[in-house]
């Protein structure tokens, strides 16, 4: 096992995370309203029954699974290494702690097939009727804000410990 990369706050990690945040909080309040409705609109038995799984498991799937052990400790990781990268990634840095450039090429087709693919299941979604669509995005503000919490939390963590998570940045090898 190779020694934990040291963590210290500096101003490109702070904007990495801090940006990367502000993307997962700006897709929470585009679906809010929509997940909100059934408490004004109302639902069967078997509609809340849909909305709470929903809830449960876009919490689990997309949340912890996706978010909280790989995601987030992978942004975090990635932003924590800002300092020794160029200034443009700097400026650049949410996009960088999300793997769209300067990493493997494998990570860098993963993330942008996640978020092309995110971007159509939130096209195909909107065309949802009430109240498939309210349960699903009820679901999905669940998610997203697990993601918002574990990116934070596991920066602060890594900031508080002085450790780094112990997760492969997949950085491009160097020449």
């Amino acid at each position: 096992a190779s020694a934990r990369a040291k963590a210290r706050a500096t101003p490109g990690s702070l904007w990495a995370v801090l940006g990367v945040v502000l993307f997962l909080f700006n897709g929470v309040r585009r679906v809010v309203p929509e997940a909100l409705q059934p408490f004004s609109r109302g639902l069967g038995p078997w509609g809340w029954v849909a909305y709470a799984l929903s809830g449960v498991f876009f919490a689990y799937v997309e949340g912890y699974r996706g978010f909280q052990q790989r995601f987030s400790p992978m942004v975090v990781r990635r932003a924590l290494l800002l300092d020794r990268q160029p200034v443009m990634h700097q400026v650049l840095g949410p996009a960088f702690a999300m793997a769209f450039f300067h990493a493997q090429r494998r990570r860098k087709v993963t993330s942008y097939v996640l978020i092309f693919g995110i971007f159509l299941i939130v096209a195909l979604v909107k065309r949802l009727p009430y109240p498939y669509r309210a349960i699903l995005d009820a679901g999905v503000c669940i998610g997203l804000s697990w993601g918002m919490g574990a990116t934070a939390w596991i920066y602060v963590q890594a900031l508080r410990t002085g450790q780094a998570p112990d997760i492969d940045p997949c950085l491009p090898a160097e020449p």
